[in-house]
């Protein structure tokens, strides 16, 4: 039997060929690496674009450094070659176009841009060509060496920046009690303005005004946020607070002496008893329309801690500082001042409006307003003087016989005239018009431009004399007084009718400077960054000084002072004789005669009267207060020139 016979066939399974394409896996490798490619190509442009900023900003920041005025060459030209070399260093080969200078400031509009350049959303408020020059414009428009031949983008690059030189900053004030350095009446008015007794020395003085106190480094150690100007007009601390921060900031600026003396002299005066309760207290550091305050600062800047970033003296923020607080309240009220035997003067003075320390950039804006500006502070006084007349017999003023009547007008002696004298300083004003900080010998040229404020008197009553914050002088209510009482003896057929006294009514309204108008005066300074202040000449006078009570003489011995007689009183045999009234006003004829008259024994003691108010009660005052009339002091308080730039677009 075959065995092959009996063997039983296996099934194998058949192998199935697997089939695929090729073309799928190439198109995504493909894609990947065009993605890839065009990856790295805009990497590398993001790339380009970042050095080229970085280059346009290095060139704008070398240029501006080279706009500090020199004289006898154009700043431009060499603001121009620093920021191409500057270019050309940090990228070889690159060629700038044109560096532009002009001004830059945020309250700028920029000038349209055609709608062709590709910078024509670029919003830098930079004026080009501007007659003052402060920034440096470089741009860049290029189109970097490509990495894909093939890649036909648009792959111009466009870069800006502008570089502005920063500003010199100056901290100034009119008339602010410091312009004379005078112990005894610093004392007093420190004195006047804590509430009780103060006593430093004329070294504790000229050490306060040595003393540089950086604004910004008291606004740190306040831990004040003043970000915007909208938070520095909220400001608001207490007077301890301030000093306190003072004496904090005090080490920044100054040597270990004079930390040392100013910061005794703080700490004594915090602590103070029998005065005010410096930390119940408060003042707003942001001087506004709407509010009185220490500082005033350049609004139309951005930042405002740029603006801050200057020094005041001590002596200046401590008396500044007092006075606003002190505003609301009569710096003087009713001192009395005996000037035995023949008069007595009773003194009331109240602080208006504060002065305040301005600090910030010199110039002015294209509307005329200055960047920096300080005003004085006004104040009103009101003098209650009463005069003793001489003693004797009756002076005759009138005396007319007629055939039928008869009239007597006759001044008494030894009468108690009351002279009410009402005067206001109003403000005076000075710009700091520019600070050059170029001289060979390393000192600062400033100018500031300054007016004095007008000053008005009148002799009378004025209702409103402190209550008034808003009414110009003009539209004050002013009323006459009386100014010394007469006797009318009238005889009818040579019989008294009448015996009984009239009253000479008066008023004086006069303007110091007496046109009405003031004429603003340009200060120069040369300003010493390494010496003292108290060694320098750091104050001018603008305006001629005034006394009051020689202007009052003045302007009374010049028929300026008005007068009336009232005789509405007079009667006859109890009945009202307005008949006699008209009979007497016309026969006095003007009044010419009688004033003259009347004057004639007053001026006797009027005369040594208003001198001593000059010389005893007012001058003193005003002098402290830094106030006179007619003129102002213009201090600068300090200058600083940093000479470098920095990026504001």
């Amino acid at each position: 039997m075959n065995s092959a016979s009996n063997c039983t066939a296996v099934a194998l399974p058949s192998r199935r060929r697997v089939r695929g394409s090729i073309l799928i896996n190439t198109a995504i490798a493909m894609s990947l690496i065009v993605i890839t490619l065009v990856g790295t190509e805009l990497g590398y442009l993001f790339y380009m674009k970042r050095e080229f900023q970085k280059t346009a900003d290095l060139a704008a920041l070398a240029g501006a450094q080279k706009l500090t005025p020199v004289a006898g060459t154009d700043v431009c030209i060499a603001a121009r070659g620093a920021a191409a070399a500057n270019a050309s260093q940090n990228m070889p080969g690159l060629v700038l176009q044109q560096p532009e200078c002009g001004h830059w400031a945020s309250s700028n509009t920029t000038p349209t841009i055609p709608a062709t350049s590709c910078f024509k959303d670029t919003d830098d408020h930079f004026l080009p060509n501007a007659s003052t020059k402060n920034a440096i414009r470089v741009r860049i428009e290029k189109a970097p060496p490509t990495l894909l031949p093939f890649f036909e983008a648009n792959r111009t690059i466009c870069v800006q920046a502008v570089a502005a030189l920063n500003e010199p900053i100056g901290s100034i004030s009119v008339g602010s009690g410091v312009a004379r350095l005078n112990e005894g009446l610093l004392n007093q008015l420190l004195s006047m303005l804590l509430g009780t007794s103060v006593s430093l020395s004329l070294a504790d003085y000229t050490g306060l005004l040595n003393t540089k106190l950086n604004l910004l480094g008291i606004m740190d150690a306040l831990r004040l946020n003043v970000g915007t100007y909208a938070q520095l007009a909220d400001a608001n601390v207490s007077l301890a607070q301030l000093l306190n921060a003072a004496i904090q900031a005090l080490p920044q600026s100054n040597d270990s002496n004079t930390v040392d003396l100013a910061a005794r002299v703080l700490n004594g005066l915090l602590t103070l008893s029998g005065g005010l309760r410096l930390e119940d207290i408060s003042i707003n550091l942001l001087k506004t329309a709407q509010q009185a305050g220490l500082l005033s600062v350049d609004l139309n800047t951005t930042d405002p801690r740029a603006a801050l970033n200057g020094n005041v003296n001590a002596l200046n923020l401590l008396l500044v500082a007092l006075q606003v607080a002190d505003s609301q309240s009569a710096i003087a009220t009713q001192v009395e001042v005996p000037l035995q035997p023949l008069a007595n003067v009773k003194l009331q003075a109240k602080v208006i409006e504060t002065p305040s320390i301005a600090i910030g950039p010199p110039g002015y804006y294209p509307d005329g307003t200055a960047k920096t500006q300080a005003h004085t502070g006004q104040i009103r006084v009101l003098l209650d003087t009463k005069v003793l007349t001489p003693l004797g017999g009756k002076n005759d003023l009138v005396n007319i016989n007629l055939l039928l009547l008869s009239i007597r007008l006759s001044m008494p002696a030894g009468q108690l005239v009351n002279l009410p004298v009402y005067v206001e300083v109003a403000s005076g004003d000075a710009a700091l018009a520019t600070v050059r900080c170029n001289a060979p010998d390393g000192k600062y040229d400033v100018q500031i431009d300054a007016a004095p404020g007008l000053a008005h008197i009148f002799l009378g009553k004025v209702p409103t004399a402190f209550t008034n914050r808003t009414s110009p002088w003009a539209s004050l209510p002013k009323e006459r007084f009386s100014l010394v009482s007469l006797e009318a003896e009238i005889k009818i057929l040579g019989l008294s009718a009448v015996k009984a006294p009239v009253d000479l009514r008066a008023k004086l309204d006069l303007s110091i400077p007496g046109s009405g108008t003031v004429t603003r005066s340009s200060l120069n300074y040369r300003y010493d960054p390494t010496i003292p202040a108290s060694q320098q000449n750091l104050t001018q006078t603008v305006g001629t000084e005034q006394n009051l009570g020689a202007a009052i003489a003045s302007a009374i011995n010049a028929g300026k002072l008005d007068v009336e007689l009232d005789t509405s009183g007079l009667t006859l045999l109890g009945l009202d004789a307005g008949f006699l009234s008209d009979i007497l006003d016309t026969l006095v004829n003007g009044l010419i005669g009688i004033v003259n008259g009347v004057l004639g024994v007053l001026n006797v003691v009027l005369t040594p009267v208003l001198s001593l108010l000059d010389t005893a009660l007012l001058a003193p005052l005003l002098k402290a207060l830094g106030i006179q009339l007619g003129y102002a002091d213009v201090q600068l308080l300090s200058a600083s020139c940093d000479g470098n730039a920095r990026l504001v677009y």
